[in-house]
């Protein structure tokens, strides 16, 4: 178990209801993948939003936070601003990547291209969040 934070929280929708939102959480299990733990860590939506202790307060020591939307509804991000949590970054599938949801239903309605442009280009989000030696990952 690791016990220091990272240095970019991704809340992603990860809304497994719809192609969009199981893309945002793909990309983000990629972005841990090929950055390492010590660099992003994905926080607990849900947590967050119920107030769990201890979850809010390790989210609220990370210095920077991106939030990514599969689509135009941005529920992770609104849910978040009511928490008082504003991103640093913000990512949305259909609005910044011009990936539409398929609509309800359609969790596996992606492909592994997909999954590799959404990953690609949260990991350049979070890359131009860290201080400037740290971007040369």
């Amino acid at each position: 178990m690791t016990s220091a934070l990272p240095q970019v929280g991704i809340f992603a929708c990860f809304s497994g209801g719809s192609n969009s939102g199981t893309l945002t959480g793909m990309a983000a299990l990629e972005a841990v993948r090929r950055l390492g733990s010590d660099v992003v860590g994905i926080c607990s939506l849900p947590a967050t939003l119920r107030a769990v202790p201890r979850q809010s307060a390790l989210v609220r020591k990370i210095e920077r936070i991106i939030v990514v939307d599969g689509c135009r509804n941005r529920c992770a991000r609104e849910l978040l601003e009511r928490q008082g949590i504003t991103p640093a970054k913000y990512l949305n599938l259909e609005e910044d990547l011009g990936i539409a949801k398929s609509g309800p239903f359609t969790s596996w309605e992606f492909t592994d291209q997909e999954v590799q442009i959404v990953a690609d280009a949260l990991v350049a989000a979070i890359l131009d969040l860290l201080p400037g030696p740290a971007r040369a990952q």
